[in-house]
Order: structure tokens, then sequence, then C-alpha cells
């Protein structure tokens, strides 16, 4: 039986849900609306602990695909595949694969459900969706590195399955590529923030 508990205090992150809480909160005291259901308030806590997370696992994944990188410089002439002859798989350590792995997962679950909470569906949206409802619903992903370009210039690869080919461009998504929609859900915070705060202050 649970009689004794602690909880832990929030130190404070993304303040994304403020300004709109403080609109919603004008419009109240104004007596433009009336009072949300409690629902509406947890939602903004679910949003904001989303908004949180997202950012520590893009901090992971960055050093963990650094961390990779470092590792695939030292690969043997022996480990390289490609169209024509099949190589040997690059030893890595495995919780560091898996760390990658895992992380992207999160990552792409994470954002999408912070769009679904913020009820948008931007352009780069789609992608995102494309991609984590595949890894979510169909498999897992394998990863494979880039080094057509060269050292200092590595890409991860983070396919749909094992592929012998990259001609495909469904079957894959880049590192670069992950990083933009990282990047448009970024920008779409502030626009999606002020459309909810004029919302409130135009009523």
């Amino acid at each position: 039986m649970i009689d004794k508990w602690l909880h832990i205090e929030e130190l404070g992150g993304d303040l994304w849900v403020l300004p709109i809480w403080s609109s919603v909160n004008d419009a109240l005291q104004k007596g433009k609306i009336k009072n949300l259901p409690a629902e509406v308030y947890e939602l903004g806590v679910y949003i904001s602990t989303r908004l949180n997370i997202l950012p520590r696992i893009v901090k992971r994944i960055n050093a963990e695909v650094t961390e990779l990188f470092v590792v695939a410089e030292k690969h043997e002439e022996d480990n390289v595949f490609t169209k024509t002859e099949e190589g040997r798989a690059l030893r890595i350590n495995n919780d560091l694969k898996y760390n990658i792995i895992g992380d992207i997962d999160s990552l792409l679950f994470e954002i999408n459900s912070a769009c679904e909470l913020i009820k948008q569906n931007p352009s780069w949206f789609s992608n995102l969706d494309q991609h984590r409802n595949f890894f979510i619903h169909n498999a897992t992903p394998y990863i494979a590195i880039d080094i057509s370009s060269g050292p200092g210039n590595y890409e991860l690869l983070i396919m749909k399955e094992n592929l012998k080919d990259f001609k495909n461009k469904e079957k894959f998504i880049t590192f670069f590529s992950l990083n933009e929609i990282v990047q448009g859900f970024l920008n779409s915070k502030p626009i999606i923030q002020d459309d909810l705060v004029n919302l409130f202050k135009a009523i």
C-alpha cells in the first residue's frame, strides 16, 4: 500500500504555454469567456512536459551520433558496403547503437505527440507523421552511416529495412532530414503560440 511519496520539484523549462494562459486568464477576468474545463489546463501540463522532453532527446542524439562518427572514422576497407560488394558490419558499442535507435524512436514519438496535443498540421508534419507512424506501428529503425563524402562529412541513415541501395527515398530518412523536422517544429512553436494568444485577445 502506498501511503507516503515524494513529488519532484519543477525547476522550470519551456515556457511556451504561459503567454497562452495569460491570454486565457485575461479573457476570463473580462468575462469574455467562461471558465475552461480542468482537462484544458491539464492539456497545458502535458504539452509543457513534452516540450521539456524534446530538447533533452535532441541533445542525447547529437552526442550519440557524434560518438558514432568518431568510431566510423576508424573503419577498415572491408567494412565498406557498395552497390556491388558486401562489406563486413562495423562493430560499435551495442549500448551506443540501441541508444541511438531508441532516442530516434522517442524523438519521432514525442514531436508527433506534441503536435497532436497542439492540433497543428504544417507541411513538415506530414514527413514526421509518415516516418513516426511507420516506425511505431510497422518496424524498428535500422541505422547505417553514409561515408560517400569522406571523413568529416558522414551522415546517419535511418532505414525502414536493411537496404542494399538507396534509390527509394521512402525507405529511409537522413539525420539531416530528422533535424529539419525538429527545426520545423521549433519554427512553428511561436507562430502557434501567437495564434492562440491572439485568439483569446480577439474575443
